[in-house]
């Protein structure tokens, strides 16, 4: 199973006659329930869903995702004023079990698991 799921909207009405737009359509209204040859139709301009713009968002799965932390992303001296220093630890170990405070802090470095670099494979 893929991470990635595909998200599909429709926009704008492109349909021309003698180059001027057919309507001023701004997006796609389903005419029907999905399934059924209505749901092709807009109900907005009456145009086939191959004359609207198609936008297609690719976004992760959460409920498949595995979750990584990586190397640690917190800068150290932004208090100070200084430029960005890192404090070099390269991945996220928990300090406690699984479901304790302590497991959202690296035991390596200190920090909330959120200055860590996220990875989701």
């Amino acid at each position: 199973m893929s991470k990635w799921r595909e998200i599909v909207t429709y926009g704008m009405c492109v349909n021309r006659i003698d180059g001027e737009p057919k309507d001023h359509c701004r997006h796609f209204l389903a005419g029907g329930d999905e399934g059924t040859p209505e749901a092709f139709f807009c109900r907005g301009c009456g145009c086939h869903v191959c004359f609207h713009w198609k936008d297609v968002k690719m976004e992760i799965d959460m409920s498949t995702a595995i979750v990584k932390y990586g190397k640690c992303l917190k800068n150290h001296t932004a208090h100070m004023g200084g430029h960005c220093s890192l404090d070099g630890c390269g991945e996220f170990m928990a300090a406690g079990e699984e479901g304790t405070p302590e497991a959202l802090s690296c035991a390596a470095c200190g920090c909330h698991r959120s200055f860590h670099e996220k990875d989701y494979l």
